[in-house]
């Protein structure tokens, strides 16, 4: 380290800092899956719910479904989001799964 210039020790410096500070932020493992009713277990069933309205964090986000293949209830709860400005937007996301799904489920 000696034969660097001030400044390259000092970005040496930081990046340590950032590095270490990196090492203590704690990681959130979260498993997914295919959706699957975990009652009946078909693949992508067609469900019911019923709306209704409440309040709390986007984190806490669940939704009570009924399969209409068994007539089971269970709950969804999202682990990971895609989030969009406007509804068309929403859509095309909904289109690239419906492709993906309808492949699955051919």
């Amino acid at each position: 380290m000696e034969n660097l210039g001030r400044e390259d020790k000092q970005l040496l410096r930081r990046a340590v800092t950032a590095l270490e500070k990196l090492a203590e932020d704690p990681i959130l493992e979260i498993e997914g899956g295919p959706p699957i009713c975990p009652n009946c277990h078909t693949m992508n069933p067609v469900v019911v719910t019923e709306v209704q309205s409440g309040q709390g964090p986007l984190s806490e986000f669940a939704i009570a479904l009924e399969c209409t293949s068994c007539g089971s209830s269970f709950f969804a709860v999202p682990l990971e989001w895609a989030l969009f400005t406007t509804y068309q937007e929403a859509e095309e996301e909904i289109e690239k799964r419906r492709e993906v799904f309808g492949a699955i489920n051919s």
